[in-house]
């Protein structure tokens, strides 16, 4: 329970500064993807930056939350990476039209 107060006060008024270059990369990018038509691509290199941007803004709150569980900072590693995989493996099966 001190967890889920210690993170419900971590997301009450916090402001996320992300660099103006990561924004125009990540936008170029997913304009690529759009104009050339891989949405797939596109939704896995939004997710990636979503999950950089999660993290490295935000580990020092992070680790001071769940660093100190022994189990929190390893959880959220291995979810985004299976997350990850999930998300390559949908890139390369086929869909069907219907």
């Amino acid at each position: 329970m001190e967890t889920l107060n210690a993170l419900s006060s971590f997301f009450d008024g916090k402001e996320f500064a992300i660099p103006l270059w990561e924004v125009i990369v990540f936008v170029v990018v997913i304009s690529l993807c759009l104009l050339f038509g891989r949405n797939r691509l596109g939704l896995i290199v939004s997710y990636c930056f979503v999950f950089y941007w999660g993290f490295v803004s935000n580990m020092t709150y992070f680790s001071e939350i769940l660093g100190h569980t022994g189990w929190g900072m390893p959880l959220y590693i291995f979810s985004g990476f299976l997350m990850f995989i999930v998300a390559i493996t949908g890139f390369f099966v086929e869909s069907k039209d219907i």
